[in-house]
């Protein structure tokens, strides 16, 4: 059995409850949802650039009611965020405080998860979501003199301003709630520094998260209590690294005690490299905490509708049997915010907070592996898609995919799409697992996640059945074929 990390962040409860957000039975049903469910840990998210709650030390967004009149008009569902949140103060309501006991009542541990660069709608100078300090500093970004993307217009923390600003919210967040767990979370957006300059920015993180640390030391004494400081970073130990987050560091340093290796948002991964990430945090008591996202694409590429694209029951599944496999703690999950707004169907959400985790229950089901990609890259590098690709007639062209342990009976199909739109048949392209050809079974129909191009399936035989890695490869008898969509399916 492992156990369920759930991040909830700052707007989720407030634009999906609206006016009932302060209604008491509104407030205790959202958290007694996760009553004896597999939750262990619920992440609190209060803040982006700005609160969900009347803070002393940043903005709040129920300030900005007065100035964007015109612009909540145009954005509804900030506007019923902003509306739930001025109701709340006005009510003397702190929900965050509120939460935090709920949960207690029900054994499950409240954590506050802190944003350290979020940028939402960054291509907007004016938008509602940018903090007074970040629209006061131009000089603070962290590469504005290319600003491609929301990424450039991060923050940069070399400056001690950033840090020190940020540091605020922390000690407030110490001061202010009873809590079991701080997260720092730096992977909204995970560029932190200017081009060039990670090497410098992982000297300065290290500093700040030993203070960090000390922090939670301090107030471990004036509660009574451990408090957990965990931080999530990008998928890969060398990808953390060359972005600044020296994250085994600050393990052996015991500034952490739990990690998460996780994409950004553009898609989850299930490929985590949990058995290496284990390696190099031995002789700590770091948890490792496999984090997946809530969308699942192959590329950030537009034919990958967004739309059917959110992870369901089945493709949150499989990955969660391999993480356990292969050594994970437990099980962290991000975006995956209760059933007014995740997955597609409406017991699966329930089934994800019961069951997921649940190893037992978890391999009677049908599970989905899909080939992903990292979203998150050092500067001078490339993202690692593997998809789209233009196959070549008569060469291999090879993928892989983590199932964990296979049990003898399970059924396996390798599920493929194209770009073409001319029917594919079994003459057109020759698919093999670890070395053996698998027999062509004709058109694939299945529920969202998928492709908005035809999808085709081919049965694993029995005999290729085996643990961990499974090596998916294609030769194409013609020129013309363009892949975008791997999968394996275990039934």
């Amino acid at each position: 059995m492992a156990k369920i990390y759930l991040n909830e962040d700052n707007s989720h409860y407030f634009y999906s409850r609206k006016e009932k957000s302060g209604n008491r039975i509104e407030i205790e049903n959202f958290i007694n949802q996760y009553k004896d469910s597999n939750v262990e840990v619920f992440l609190l998210c209060p803040n982006s650039q700005i609160t969900s709650f009347k803070s002393d030390v940043w903005d709040c967004l129920a300030d900005r009611i007065d100035d964007y009149q015109e612009y909540l008009i145009k954005n509804p569902n900030i506007k019923d965020w902003v509306d739930a949140v001025q109701s709340l103060i006005e009510q003397g309501i702190d929900i965050y405080q509120e939460f935090i006991d709920l949960l207690r009542k029900i054994n499950i541990k409240p954590y506050i998860s802190v944003r350290m660069n979020d940028v939402h709608n960054a291509d907007d100078e004016n938008d509602i979501l940018h903090s007074n300090f970040y629209k006061e500093h131009l000089d603070y970004r962290r590469a504005l003199y290319r600003d491609r993307n929301w990424e450039d217009r991060e923050l940069n923390y070399l400056i001690k301003d950033v840090r020190d600003y940020h540091m605020l919210l922390i000690n407030e967040y110490f001061e202010r709630y009873d809590i079991d767990g701080i997260e720092i979370d730096w992977m909204r957006f995970g560029n932190h520094f200017p081009t060039g300059y990670a090497d410098e920015g992982r000297l300065v993180l290290n500093e700040f998260m030993k203070e960090v640390r000390e922090k939670a030391d301090k107030y471990e004494v004036i509660r009574g209590h451990k408090i957990a400081v965990g931080t999530r970073c990008p998928v890969k130990p060398e990808t953390a690294f060359d972005l600044g987050m020296d994250a085994i560091y600050w393990a052996k340093n015991g500034y952490i005690d739990f990690l998460v290796p996780t994409p950004f948002w553009h898609s989850s991964q299930g490929d985590i490299p949990i058995e290496m990430w284990k390696y190099l945090l031995d002789g700590t008591d770091c948890l490792l905490l496999p984090g997946y996202e809530v969308c699942l694409r192959p590329n950030i590429l537009e034919i990958y509708n967004y739309e059917n694209s959110i992870n369901s029951l089945e493709t949150v599944t499989g990955p969660a049997c391999s993480y356990i496999d292969r050594g994970a703690d437990a099980l962290y999950y991000f975006n995956y915010m209760d059933k007014q707004s995740t997955m597609y169907e409406d017991d699966d959400y329930d089934n994800f907070i019961n069951k997921v985790g649940d190893y037992d229950q978890m391999k009677k089901r049908m599970k989905r592996y899909v080939v992903t990609f990292n979203d998150r890259k050092p500067d001078g590098l490339w993202l690692d898609a593997m998809l789209p690709k233009k196959l070549k007639k008569d060469q291999f062209t090879e993928y892989r995919v983590h199932t964990g342990n296979m049990a003898d009976k399970e059924e396996q199909y390798i599920i493929s799409s194209f770009t073409n739109e001319e029917q594919i048949t079994k003459s057109d392209i020759t698919v093999y697992i670890n070395g053996h050809p698998c027999d062509f079974m004709g058109n694939y129909t299945c529920k969202k996640p998928y492709p908005d191009t035809k999808m085709y399936k081919w049965k694993v035989p029995t005999f290729a059945i085996k643990n961990g890695y499974q090596v998916i490869e294609y030769v194409a008898a013609t020129d013309k074929l363009c892949l975008n969509w791997v999968e394996m399916v275990v039934y």
